[in-house]
């Protein structure tokens, strides 16, 4: 199965029917698995959407299967993140229409700020991005030393 690797920072509009252009340069990465669909959900921060191409949702919707449906948490889990998803396929140029229900769990307006972020894609509204980085304080450095990165970067000779 191909991977999907998408990366880089996009500015869009939704327009009058909600609808978003994607990115050409993300457009060019979606594998023929993805049958040009995006699954838009609920981010983890719950500030934002996270929207995964079709053939990744797949594959992380089946990992989720693996948990046990008898723990509380668990099921609050799946209701959160799967039970407000909303299946969008690409139209001929290109756009996607976004639920009205669906902008409103990522805060979304007029704008969005699209990252890429390897096998999926992150929506925010660029104000409440803002936000956030400024309460989290994010500092690339601190948290690189604090996922152990440096153990991933040194070639070990695999």
């Amino acid at each position: 199965m191909s991977v999907t690797n998408f990366s880089g920072e996009f500015f869009c509009s939704l327009d009058g029917k909600n609808r978003v252009n994607i990115p050409s340069a993300v457009r060019k990465k979606f594998v023929p698995e993805a049958e040009n669909t995006i699954v838009f959900t609920r981010g983890f921060e719950m500030e934002n959407l996270d929207a995964y191409p079709l053939n990744e949702w797949k594959r992380f919707t089946q990992k989720l299967r693996t948990l046990n449906p008898l723990e509380k948490k668990t099921r609050d889990f799946i209701r959160l993140f799967v039970g407000g998803a909303f299946e969008a396929s690409m139209d001929s140029q290109g756009r996607i229409m976004i639920p009205e229900r669906v902008l409103k769990m990522g805060y979304i307006e007029k704008d969005l700020l699209i990252f890429g972020t390897l096998n999926k894609l992150e929506v925010w509204n660029p104000k409440v991005y803002e936000q956030y980085q400024k309460k989290e304080n994010l500092s690339l450095t601190d948290l690189a030393e604090q996922i152990s990165i440096k153990d991933m970067l040194i070639d070990n000779g695999e």
